[in-house]
């Protein structure tokens, strides 16, 4: 006792020092401090936890859509912390230095009016969401398996209104072990925010303070105070705080602007994946292949994972269990959903595309003829070539004999012209000419969607041509529900009048009218995400054994490009869902994930940030097979007029992004006024 009464009484260092020990330096640094200390004093929140949010409080934004508090108010978060800065000011009243989280409550309870039981409801509802939210640091994890080894002893120290007996719970629950004791301000009476917790650090351990090292991530109190307290002190960044530590968003991107509870949970998993440890996070110095990284696992990880999670409750909700995703769209969300749900589902990735299920099987008019070969002709040297491509091909070649056109000749665009008059003059020629295919079809699909069966079809959609066309391949016993990711109004002709049932995650038929985006404006750009690695299905072969396989169209080393960004995104999305279901159950994410959670995608999309336009000025949109140059996805840096670049691209809101203020206010203006476009 008279060792520490004379240890308060000594000096207390200079400002200087005290900044000059506070200094944060890379976590590494603190094993360095760690060998030469062996008591340990270690923060939890953000040092050895953190929460799969962007702060704190925003714990209260994930309960607000619970039952629990929508009973009592829509205005959760507000009164949540109204009611804990009531609670802290009767406190003070009383000289405690913390509060409870039974007093937070009680504070609640009276705020808003609501009954005792409630307010206990409730209360264990943050309790539980507290649970489902927190995961050990990659620090904490490094902390304990680097203590297993030695013999030094650690106690838990926090400044928190949670109870002592839930902390230690969470901790055993997170993988945190290892400590003697867990110190919490709201049981103690005492915070490490004036420093008077350390005292009780201390006895514990009963040695000299300078013995004893303390690590956490406030400046203050794990920091000024510790030191103060005569404590050797390490501040570690936590991960929350890299985009406070870092320049504005506003000067180089909007990745991390999402605000729905998914978003959260992934933005706070890349932060602590892979800038626990960093200073600041500046997006414009990130190579292309590093920004497709973190566009995968911070927005469209957290929107394939809810797009999943919606194809799951409606499979459900109709007892459904088997789901065929079509080609080339589903390879992704196939892998997606299989991250998910490893188990319980038969999955199978489907050979579809809409020339290999229609031009067999549809007698289709002229014009549609026309339209559906043309990019194939485009793409064709000779007729031979043209023919390759086709499946009713070899059949096709006696009505170019006929009239005196040679498969070897080059393609000019009057012989283009007259190969196409031919196949629109003769129609049911070109029908009779897929015979075969009609009949191997046939075959591979209905043994993919087998008669007694109901079957799932996922497919980012649109018109919802294929699903009609697989619902007439196969046997009349086999049910096949749709969904999509979205629709359009073509939908409403192909499948309700064809008495097809399906669902659609972000727009069914032209409402709601904020979903219309995704139809109008987005469509490409979510064709891009979830291309696959391959080309365009062309047909379906069978050898003489009666094995079934693809025939695939090659891509020009333009789409291969193209492919290969998509990839870096889908692989960095899939990356990062495992990464958070190693944290937080699928169970639990389906939770907290709304059933069409595509909120924060949109908006990013809508009002993209001039440098995050800017970052795929290179991807490329194609039209289908013979299409080997395609077309720029925003037209940015285009040589053309800003009017006739900002009509024709296919994310027009990017392109606006990157223009100046003038330019952009000059084109919006235009726009409306002479095709009434929105920019």
């Amino acid at each position: 006792m008279a060792d520490k009464t004379k240890q308060r009484e000594a000096p207390l260092p200079s400002t200087s020092e005290v900044d000059k020990k506070n200094a944060v330096s890379p976590n590494g640094k603190v094993f360095e401090q760690i060998e030469t200390h062996d008591f340990l004093s270690v923060d939890v929140f953000d040092t050895l936890l953190f929460r799969h949010c962007k702060s704190p409080v925003d714990v209260f934004d994930f309960m607000s859509t619970r039952q629990q508090t929508k009973q009592v108010t829509e205005y959760f978060k507000d009164y949540r912390e109204a009611a804990e800065l009531l609670a802290r000011e009767d406190a003070e009243k009383r000289d405690l230095e913390d509060v409870s989280l039974d007093e937070i409550y009680l504070c609640f309870e009276q705020l808003t009016n609501c009954s005792h039981q409630q307010a206990e409801q409730i209360k264990q509802l943050e309790l539980e969401t507290e649970m489902d939210l927190l995961h050990a640091t990659s620090f904490g994890r490094q902390l304990v398996a680097h203590l297993q080894k030695t013999k030094k002893r650690l106690v838990i120290t926090s400044d928190m209104y949670l109870p002592q007996d839930y902390l230690e719970e969470v901790l055993q629950a997170k993988g945190i072990t290892g400590w003697e004791r867990v110190f919490v301000s709201n049981e103690q009476g005492k915070t490490k925010h004036t420093g008077s917790l350390f005292d009780d650090v201390a006895a514990h351990f009963g040695v000299p303070n300078d013995q004893i090292l303390h690590i956490g991530d406030n400046r203050h109190a794990d920091g000024k105070m510790a030191i103060n307290a005569g404590m050797c002190s390490h501040v570690v960044l936590a991960s929350k705080d890299v985009p406070a530590r870092s320049p504005k968003p506003k000067r180089h991107s909007n990745l991390l602007a999402g605000k729905r509870p998914i978003s959260q949970i992934f933005a706070a998993n890349f932060l602590e994946t892979h800038h626990y440890d960093s200073e600041k996070l500046d997006f414009r110095t990130l190579s292309e292949d590093q920004y497709f990284e973190a566009f995968g696992a911070v927005l469209v990880a957290p929107l394939i994972t809810s797009l999943m999670i919606w194809m799951k409750q409606e499979m459900e909700s109709r007892n459904i269990s088997r789901i065929a995703f079509l080609a080339r769209d589903g390879m992704f969300p196939k892998a997606a959903f299989e991250l998910l749900w490893p188990e319980g589902f038969d999955t199978q990735y489907v050979g579809a595309s809409r020339r290999l299920l229609t031009l067999p099987f549809t007698v289709l008019e002229p014009e549609t003829i026309g339209g559906m070969l043309h990019a194939t002709l485009e793409g064709s040297e000779t007729l031979d070539d043209f023919l390759s491509k086709i499946s009713g091909g070899p059949k096709l070649k006696k009505l170019f004999d006929d009239h005196g056109v040679k498969g070897t000749e080059p393609l000019e665009r009057k012989t283009r012209k007259k190969i196409l008059g031919l196949l629109k003059d003769n129609p049911d020629t070109f029908f009779r000419s897929f015979e075969h295919e009609r009949a191997v079809l046939t075959k591979y699909y209905r043994t993919a969607f087998p008669a007694g069966t109901t079957t799932a079809v996922f497919d980012v959609g649109w018109r919802g041509s294929l699903q009609r066309s697989i619902c007439e391949i196969v046997d009349p016993e086999a049910d096949v529900l749709g969904l999509y990711f979205g629709t359009g109004w073509q939908a409403t002709s192909i499948l309700r009048r064809s008495g097809l049932e399906y669902e659609s995650y972000t727009i069914s038929n032209g409402m709601p009218v904020v979903m219309q985006p995704w139809v109008n404006d987005f469509r490409d750009i979510v064709e891009f995400l979830c291309s696959a690695d391959h080309g365009s299905v062309l047909r379906i072969l069978e050898d003489d054994a009666g094995d079934m396989s693809w025939d695939i169209a090659e891509v020009s080393e333009l789409e291969a490009a193209n492919l290969r960004r998509a990839k870096i995104i889908q692989d960095a999305a899939l990356q990062a869902i495992e990464s958070v279901l190693q944290a937080i159950s699928v169970d639990i994410l389906a939770k907290y994930a709304d059933p069409k959670d595509e909120e924060d995608m949109r908006q990013f999309l809508s009002k993209p940030h001039r440098r995050d336009a800017l970052r795929f000025k290179n991807v490329r949109v194609f039209a289908g097979v013979g299409d080997t140059t395609g077309e720029s996805l925003t037209r940015i840096g285009e040589l053309n007029t800003h009017y006739r670049n900002a009509k024709s691209s296919r994310w027009r809101a990017a392109y606006g992004a990157q223009l100046n203020p003038v330019s952009y206010a000059w084109l919006k203006f235009v726009l409306r006024k002479r095709k009434k476009i929105k920019l």
